[in-house]
């Protein structure tokens, strides 16, 4: 026993020895050593509907590629080539997600040495997501037609019926964001016949930009524009637009146009509806005579003149005194007379309002400006506190209200009446209603504040 012991000692000695040996001859004549590659990240297992997309939805046609070290003797790594080291990614389990999926990295090369692997990278962020189809309708932006040409009408622009609809297709991520398939006609400069051209199709998403990365069958369709002469010209009549107030004590008498009617072209839709054109606004404010003014005409939208020329016509504003008689309803204080000694009266109500009207030629005067009114006490008698007005009327005007009555109080203390105010008035110009030509015009103003030593008249214009 104690022999086959020292037998087998020896035995292990002896295999330790020629290993040893075997390691000092192979790493002085073979030493290892290593080397670095950059090696293509393969995808493995991926499904048939499925792809690899990045952060904005686009599809991954590489992962790109990933750094391995290589540790093997010399002669091995002398002998490896570029396709032998292999990193892959096996999507066999993926799901519509990101995902990190481990890189598995291993040689082809069955026939050399041993080698080892070093890698820092060792997993991927991998998104995984599903091809789908759609059908989608086409769109036409038409909103970009710019000069078409004087003379002619550019018809809605059509698409053949087979070619309405586009199939769109690609990762669901980016189908989801599709707005609409959308073709844009654009018509530069002047145009004069029909034709048809091939445009290409574009995906709008929901913030009206240009989509990438889907397929478009067909990306292109035809787009036929109808373009057509318009039916003529008509005639319509040129309507002056005038603002504002001619000065107090004038009217507005006429407004003459020339030329009162233009020749017009357009859209055969919108001529047809044309019946007049309008000036733009003509001021007349504060005008006390006759002018003529040349002023532009205001085209509707869809409208051209015949003539390029004819652009603008000539008013005549026929401005007069007004020679009609006006009502007016004037305030006037009272002023009380006659107020036996030691007494202090005072009129309710201190103003009193009456109609009258008044001619031109007071209106120029300023004759409303001295009527007067006035109350005498005469004998007092506490019984009989009503008293009639008494009223003072220039000729030039006429009283159209019935005489005013006010109630006398006595009061202690001393008098608080004002002192009479010598009355004047302040007449509103003649309206014109805006875009139509008025010869007599209706004075309806809204009564102005009563400013202290001012009679403010609220003026109506009566026929005599």
């Amino acid at each position: 026993m104690i022999r086959l012991s020292v037998a087998g000692v020896r035995l292990a000695l002896s295999f330790v020895a020629a290993f040893a040996l075997w390691g000092f001859v192979t790493v002085t004549q073979n030493p290892e050593d290593h080397k670095i590659y950059d090696v293509p990240i393969e995808v493995r297992n991926l499904p048939i509907d499925a792809v690899i997309i990045d952060a904005n939805g686009l599809i991954q046609t590489t992962l790109g590629t990933t750094q391995v070290e290589v540790w093997a003797a010399k002669n091995t790594l002398s002998q490896l080539r570029d396709g032998d080291i292999h990193a892959v990614v096996d999507l066999t389990n993926a799901t519509v997600a990101l995902q990190k999926v481990p890189i598995l990295v291993s040689s082809t090369r069955n026939d050399i040495g041993y080698m080892t692997f070093k890698y820092s990278v060792k997993s991927l962020d991998v998104r995984v997501d599903i091809l789908k189809t759609i059908t989608l309708p086409v769109v036409i932006n038409n909103h970009q037609f710019n000069n078409p040409g004087i003379g002619v009408e550019v018809m809605a622009p059509t698409i053949p019926l087979a070619q309405r609809t586009v199939v769109v297709y690609g990762p669901q991520t980016l189908i989801k964001r599709i707005k609409e398939a959308r073709v844009n006609v654009d018509i530069n400069g002047s145009v004069t016949a029909s034709y048809t051209n091939s445009l290409p199709v574009t995906l709008i998403d929901g913030t009206d930009k240009v989509m990438t990365g889907l397929t478009i069958t067909p990306d292109k369709v035809d787009v036929s524009i109808e373009i057509k002469q318009k039916i003529g010209a008509k005639e319509v009549v040129v309507l002056p637009q005038v603002t504002g107030f001619v000065a107090a004590g004038f009217r507005l008498r006429d407004v003459r146009v020339n030329p009162l009617l233009v020749s017009i072209t357009g859209s055969s839709q919108i001529l047809e509806k044309t019946t007049s054109v309008q000036t733009v606004p003509i001021d007349i404010n504060d005008l006390t005579k006759s002018v003529s003014r040349t002023v532009e005409i205001s085209f509707p939208d869809g409208i051209l003149p015949l003539d390029t020329t004819s652009k603008k016509v000539e008013v005549g504003l026929v401005v007069e005194q007004s020679q009609q008689s006006l009502r007016m309803r004037v305030p006037v204080i009272i002023d009380i007379r006659d107020v036996p000694a030691d007494f202090v009266l005072r009129a309710n109500p201190a103003i009193v309002m009456i109609d009258v009207i008044v001619s031109p030629v007071a209106m120029q005067r300023g004759s409303v400006n001295n009527i007067h009114a006035e109350v005498s006490v005469g004998t007092w008698d506490d019984g009989n506190t009503m008293r009639q007005v008494q009223l003072t009327i220039p000729e030039d005007i006429r009283l159209m209200s019935d005489i005013p009555v006010v109630q006398l109080e006595r009061s202690s203390g001393t008098s608080s009446i004002p002192a009479p105010i010598i009355p004047s008035v302040m007449v509103p110009g003649t309206p014109v209603t805006t875009g139509t030509v008025v010869a007599t015009a209706v004075i309806t103003p809204t009564p102005l504040p009563v400013v202290t030593g001012t009679i403010i008249a609220t003026v109506t214009k009566i026929d005599n």
